[in-house]
């Protein structure tokens, strides 16, 4: 090793833990453990056992074995006194059931949810009254009850968004249409899942759907919305989701006013 490069070392190994922690925080969780194998002096420090942030991801594996190993490792390994800021696990297979254990985090703040399943037979263990932020993309729920509970379960939420939603029994049940996310700022809604009355109070609306006629809701503090209409299906009824959109528009914009 020339002499350069043992500056170069020196200057990074002499750095405080906070500063160096702080730089931990940007790296992959896997490449964040791997610094304890650079010296016996790093491994003696062992900074990624207090990493808040944590980033997990299958692809960066070789195998669904070894990824399951280096899983055990951290958990078995790491800190957990310490509180977890952010965490986020991308798995390359799908059907993924989330364990009732995430259901119900109460310090959660913000959640996004991605190619799994929400087979949840008691919907009631739904608790997070902390949450502001909610993307669900391409989720499926066992039936279209549990989505009403889950969204009722955030009572602070300011930020939804919905893409590709999946409920396996479309059979709506007493008591799903009284809904009403009062905190509610900004949504992003694509498909017929989500009824548009429940977002009675947003200031920003984008939202696609298939048919406009299904926007039954008056939206009370509407800003700024963008209306989508999937043409590929059922083009024979454009113009009268375009005159109602029309309407809708208008009726926002005089409450403004």
């Amino acid at each position: 090793m020339s002499r350069r490069q043992r500056l170069r070392k020196d200057r990074l190994t002499s750095l405080p833990d906070e500063i160096l922690e702080h730089i931990l925080s940007y790296l992959p969780t896997k490449d964040s453990v791997a610094t304890s194998f650079l010296s016996k002096r790093w491994k003696s420090r062992s900074l990624w056992r207090s990493q808040l942030n944590l980033d997990f991801d299958d692809k960066t594996f070789q195998d669904s074995f070894s990824f399951r190993l280096f899983l055990h490792y951290f958990v078995t390994n790491g800190d957990n006194t310490q509180p977890i800021h952010s965490f986020q696990l991308n798995c390359s297979s799908h059907g993924n059931v989330i364990p009732t254990s995430i259901l119900s985090i109460k310090t959660l703040s913000v959640l996004k949810l991605k190619s799994v399943t929400l087979n949840e037979d008691d919907p009631c263990c739904f608790d997070f009254p902390s949450l502001k932020v909610l993307h669900l993309e391409s989720v499926t729920f066992t039936c279209y009850n549990n989505i009403s509970i889950l969204l009722s379960a955030c009572p602070i939420l300011e930020e939804l968004e919905t893409k590709d939603l999946n409920v396996e029994e479309l059979e709506s049940p007493a008591g799903a249409d009284v809904l009403s996310l009062s905190n509610l700022v900004s949504a992003d809604i694509s498909g017929d899942i989500i009824r548009p009355h429940w977002l009675h109070n947003v200031h920003h609306l984008r939202i696609k759907m298939q048919w406009f006629d299904c926007l039954d809701g008056m939206f009370h503090n509407l800003i700024h919305m963008e209306l989508i209409f999937d043409c590929t299906y059922h083009s024979q009824r454009m113009e009268g989701p375009r005159i109602r959109s029309r309407m809708l528009l208008i009726s926002s914009y005089n409450m403004l006013t």
